[in-house]
């Protein structure tokens, strides 16, 4: 019998973890403003280290406006954040110059801060 009740808890506890984990990632869409983008190569080179990193599901080039171009960005919360994608955006190197990292995210004064 006791071995029986064990095995129920251990069965109850497997599935209580499950569903908090199941819950802990959820898919985000962000938008991201990026300047510094001046030719055509900008925005693939971009999307593509996106893609290329962990927890990114969907990289949209998705207006300009002036120097600013917009991305919209679906991401796992549980694999990455916002600073994490912001960061791996202005780490990318120019279509020109892969000596130079160009691009810089503009950040968002009405945003709240993202927890790392």
């Amino acid at each position: 019998m006791k071995i029986m009740l064990g095995g129920i808890l251990c069965l109850l506890l497997s599935c209580v973890t499950d569903a908090a984990f199941a819950q802990a990632d959820t898919a985000k869409t962000i938008t991201v403003k990026v300047t510094n983008l001046h030719c055509n190569n900008d925005m693939p080179t971009i999307k593509k280290r996106l893609l290329n990193s962990e927890g990114i599901d969907e990289v949209s080039f998705t207006g300009i406006s002036g120097q600013m171009s917009t991305f919209t960005i679906v991401y796992h919360t549980s694999a990455t954040g916002r600073q994490e994608i912001e960061k791996t955006i202005e780490a990318t190197p120019g279509c020109d110059n892969k000596e130079e990292t160009p691009y810089r995210v503009k950040q968002d004064k009405n945003r709240k801060k993202e927890r790392p």
